[in-house]
């Protein structure tokens, strides 16, 4: 099982915000994860939200610059939501990194579930599963093609130039979601799954729910990626953390045997989202990496 990493992307503005997301991308790469991630929200809601109101970064520029800093990790996104952002901006956006990166770049895509951010944005809350599907189809025909043409209930495009194209010609979408619409996009659209804040016996559920589908459309699942997000963090004693996060706090050999549970279910790539302030991001890596990691296949 690979294992991914999240930048120190979301809090308060700091003094060393620069240099502590290069030089943790850095450290990630040197140390062997496979990604580097990212999360995604324009706005939060000062309260009364399930969410905490915070600050976070730009996740397409935050990656840009975690990408000056490493050399072959990959970059990805969990993930970006669509209906925030006009399909072609955001196809642009993403092949520009990809080609930069030399075709590093992951995009994790949803269509989101924070209702006054869709609405403090003008972005269409009920319409948000049409929009997103219709999206992902426009972005990929721009990086299939430097004069794409498409039409839909959304976007029209015809005898327009797009530029620049991604590395490979295209970028792997790993659809987010935990909905069985979630499920049914990653299938019928996606190139891969990327699930989060779920217990083992949670994802399994879904996977059913995943490989039914495949099944029932004749979907070939053959490199079709299966990755999930955990948000973990060490305790004396185990924890969960309950709430929005849905986070494990645990001695290292239980977050081990927690972590090698998503491995057995098929899960290929794992993102760990450590439950410590930005601050503390260095030691939660010395103690992961040579106390959990060398427990894991």
């Amino acid at each position: 099982m690979r294992l991914g990493l999240h930048l120190p992307q979301i809090g308060a503005a700091r003094d060393n915000l620069g240099s502590d997301i290069a030089r943790i991308a850095a450290r990630a790469e040197s140390a062997g994860y496979a990604s580097i991630w990212v999360s995604d929200h324009l706005l939060t809601p000062a309260a009364g939200a399930a969410i905490n109101s915070v600050e976070i970064l730009e996740p397409v520029v935050t990656l840009a610059f975690a990408a000056a800093s490493t050399k072959t990790i990959r970059l990805g996104t969990s993930v970006i939501v669509v209906p925030y952002r006009g399909a072609i901006h955001l196809a642009k956006e993403l092949a520009t990194l990809d080609l930069l990166a030399h075709g590093r770049v992951i995009a994790g895509v949803a269509s989101g579930w924070l209702e006054p951010e869709f609405r403090a944005l003008g972005a269409p809350f009920e319409r948000r599963g049409a929009y997103t599907d219709e999206a992902i189809g426009l972005m990929r025909a721009c990086w299939a093609s430097d004069t794409p043409e498409f039409a839909g209930e959304f976007f029209k495009l015809s005898g327009m130039r797009f530029g620049p194209r991604p590395s490979a010609g295209t970028i792997p979408l790993w659809i987010g979601g935990i909905s069985r619409r979630a499920i049914r996009r990653a299938v019928e659209l996606g190139d891969g799954w990327h699930g989060t804040r779920m217990k083992p016996e949670q994802v399994a559920e879904r996977l059913g729910w995943l490989r039914a589908e495949a099944a029932r459309r004749k979907r070939d699942l053959t490199g079709f990626a299966l990755s999930h997000r955990v948000y973990i963090g060490f305790a004396d004693k185990w924890r969960e953390t309950g709430g929005y996060v849905e986070g494990i706090l645990a001695p290292p050999g239980e977050l081990a045997e927690y972590l090698a549970r998503f491995a057995e279910l098929g899960i290929e790539e794992l993102l760990i989202t450590p439950l410590v302030e930005a601050k503390g991001l260095d030691a939660f890596l010395d103690r992961f990496d040579s106390e959990v990691r060398p427990k894991l296949r």
